[in-house]
């Protein structure tokens, strides 16, 4: 809404000033408008008929329309002072918002909330990835089953009554809905009691798996939200014993594709030691996560900024298995004067065996592909280098 209002605004200016620019490009420089000051607005107020809108009214309207003749400017300089100055109001109106975090956005430290249930929200809202929550998948299960079984006892009455009607000799019953439903009819109200329970079973069921197919949080996670609620005594101890549900537990965030590797560089790289910890927070912590974390000690990291760091290491690792087996299987080349080339081969063979391993295990724990993409991939990357060793033997050879 503030940005369409501000392009209208900007029009608008643009037609005002444009229409200035032609009167004062008509009036000579230096000389002043056709309008004659000392003339009275009454005497130059049109009548009636005429419809001039500034002067039906007297009194204030009357007022305001001499004093918007009196400060007009009646120079061209004065005129383009004027367009001037309204331009550069108008774009200062426009950007006032300036990215800066600390001025333009509304963020509430951790400090801002009280200890208790609204200081361990505020922590939870920090970051995606203390959203943890309890499945009460026991309570799910008891229900489904209280469920299941009164379903399983509906069907049986159904079925009993199908026989019975049959074994009256009223089988049309069981042939014509019609029929059976005229009146008064058992196995109409029987019918809908099943409907009604089927419904609200598989309400809970397809809630229930859309709960199961939520991951579970990682530790670090855990325990983070854990040492938390424990350092600042914001929950009594019953009340954040959920906590350690761990296999109970569901994860609203999603995993990021390098989960366990963010896990790993923040426990045993970022927080190494102190000067560790200052450069972590300088390069891989927004303006925002910094206002966010107040006094508490904690350290938040932006997923983006950390995204690019990690996607750059695995670029590297990705260029050294590419041109380290290349380079050695390009020293193992047999020469021409060599006798000892079968020797040379089968070292060769167990370079282009160790690397396709190597990348294939990379592929697995750095990535989140799938058997079938690891498994082309890999074929590929063996194929690359089967095809180099291939020219260095014919090379060699010829």
């Amino acid at each position: 809404m503030a940005v369409a209002k501000g392009n209208g605004s900007t029009n608008e200016h643009a037609r005002n000033n444009a229409q200035e620019i032609a009167e004062a490009s008509r009036t000579p420089s230096g000389a002043f408008p056709t309008t004659n000051d000392q003339t009275s607005p009454q005497s130059e107020r049109p009548s009636s008929d005429g419809g001039n809108p500034f002067y039906q009214d007297a009194g204030a309207d009357e007022e305001s329309v001499v004093t918007s003749v009196t400060e007009t400017p009646r120079t061209l300089g004065g005129r383009l002072r004027r367009i001037v100055q309204r331009q550069r109001k108008a774009t200062s109106s426009e950007s006032e918002f300036t990215g800066d975090a600390e001025r333009d956005q509304l963020i509430n430290s951790l400090d801002h909330y009280t200890v208790g249930y609204p200081k361990v929200a505020a922590f939870e809202n920090a970051d995606p990835s203390f959203l943890i929550y309890r499945k009460f998948g026991w309570l799910h299960n008891r229900l489904l089953l209280y469920l299941q079984d009164e379903l399983a006892e509906l069907e049986y009455k159904l079925d009993k009554l199908d026989k019975e009607t049959f074994s009256d000799d009223e089988d049309i019953k069981l042939c014509s809905r019609r029929d059976d439903w005229t009146g008064r009819s058992l196995r109409r109200d029987l019918i809908k009691q099943i409907a009604q329970k089927l419904e609200e079973y598989d309400q809970h069921l397809l809630r229930y798996q859309k709960v199961q197919a939520m991951r579970r949080p990682t530790i670090r996670n855990q325990a983070s939200l854990y040492r938390f609620v424990r350092a600042t005594a914001s929950l009594v101890e019953p009340e954040y014993r959920w906590i350690r549900e761990g296999i109970d537990l569901a994860a609203v965030a999603r995993d990021q594709e390098h989960g366990w590797f963010n896990g790993f560089l923040a426990d045993n790289v970022f927080n190494f030691n102190r000067f560790s910890r200052t450069v972590t927070q300088y390069v891989f912590r927004t303006k925002e996560q910094e206002i966010v974390s107040g006094q508490e000690d904690i350290t938040l990291f932006d997923p983006h900024r950390l995204d690019i760091f990690l996607r750059s290491i695995l670029t590297i690792l990705a260029a050294a298995l590419l041109l380290a087996p290349v380079l050695i299987l390009f020293k193992l080349q047999p020469s021409k004067t060599d006798d000892d080339v079968p020797r040379s081969s089968k070292f060769q063979i167990l370079t282009i065996f160790f690397f396709t391993l190597l990348f294939s295990a990379s592929c697995s724990v750095f990535t989140k592909a799938r058997r079938q993409e690891v498994f082309t991939a890999t074929a590929a990357y063996c194929a690359v280098l089967v095809v180099f060793l291939g020219n260095t033997l014919n090379a060699s050879s010829g």
